[in-house]
């Protein structure tokens, strides 16, 4: 009896040891900043493990960069504004998407202290008027922050050829090209929002996050962000997309919940990813303004009425029906 209760015993450590071995790794796109938050959440408390995950995380400042190196293969999951996966899905490029991380309007336009706008003080449509002739930062040309650029310019009466558009990349480089006058104004994302804020070295113009904007815009809110996998991928890996969405589930429930915000912020200082001054004190600012947009679900409505916007706009080779690239 005791020989075979130590071979039992063995027999459990060994089997233990291969489980916690067997954990699949999800390689999975972030940006500097607030980033992925909910991966990081569910990373850092456990959900993933806890679904026999590790999501690893791999910063690529810029979403068509993220989609390109998801189909390369180099990373599973790209993440990013639903612009991204509408000009994709439109060149039948092979995607699926599982998820958000993001539901509200990521972009909003900020101008430097020096840039002047004749028309700031009417607010929006008319102070994009004031951009005719300008340099615009933009994450990366082709992103989804140059298509919502667009937007408003077409939406003042200009065009994309009225403007020049720059690529500056994630906050922390666009920050400096901004700052340094290297452009007049950048369409970007957070923590940019609380630089300004901490920093006093800039100020938001246009903010979507507020309702301002075109409706091309507002009406995305709901389905602004998405995480993507290759077709191929997630036909391959259902279990894994399955507990990754719980994983995300869990992290949003925790996150959402306000008696939980110091130590989201905590998780987010310790994978902020900026060397700012005030940095930490930029992040709370960031979190304050932005935790409500962390959600795991999106929304295929107002996904459609991104690609429907592009489309109209002649921003897509041909219309696309978002419906069929989310995985149910």
């Amino acid at each position: 009896m005791k020989n075979l209760i130590n071979v039992l015993l063995i027999a459990f450590v060994f089997l233990a040891g291969s489980a916690a071995n067997s954990q699949t790794t999800l390689k999975i796109q972030d940006y500097p900043g607030t980033g992925n938050l909910l991966v990081r959440v569910a990373q850092a408390n456990g959900y993933c493990k806890a679904e026999g995950l590790n999501c690893e995380l791999k910063t690529i400042a810029a979403a068509p960069l993220g989609l390109q190196t998801m189909l390369a293969g180099d990373i599973d999951i790209a993440y990013g504004p639903a612009e991204v996966a509408a000009a994709a899905g439109a060149r039948k490029a092979p995607i699926k998407i599982i998820g958000a991380g993001f539901v509200d309007p990521v972009f909003f336009l900020v101008a430097g202290t020096k840039t002047e706008l004749p028309n700031e003080s009417k607010g929006y449509p008319e102070i994009i008027k004031s951009l005719k002739g300008l340099k615009i930062g933009v994450t990366q040309r082709g992103s989804g922050a140059e298509f919502q650029v667009i937007d408003m310019l077409r939406d003042a009466g200009l065009s994309a050829n009225d403007v020049t558009f720059v690529a500056v990349g994630a906050p922390n480089t666009a920050f400096p090209a901004l700052t340094n006058g290297q452009v007049d104004v950048v369409m970007t994302f957070s923590p940019s929002d609380g630089m300004c804020e901490v920093l006093k070295a800039c100020r938001i113009i246009v903010d979507p996050r507020k309702g301002e904007g075109p409706s091309s815009i507002i009406k995305t809110r709901g389905g602004a962000g998405v995480l993507m996998v290759k077709a191929a991928w997630a036909d391959s890996n259902a279990a894994s997309i399955a507990a990754f969405r719980r994983a995300l589930m869990q992290a949003e429930n925790f996150v959402q919940d306000p008696k939980n915000f110091n130590a989201t912020l905590a998780i987010l200082k310790s994978t902020f990813g900026m060397q700012l001054p005030k940095a930490d004190e930029i992040a709370e600012v960031v979190l304050r303004n932005n935790i409500a947009t962390f959600k795991a679900k999106t929304n295929v409505t107002a996904m459609q009425v991104v690609a429907d916007g592009m489309a109209a706009s002649k921003l897509l080779p041909a219309p696309v029906d978002m419906s069929k690239l989310v995985l149910p």
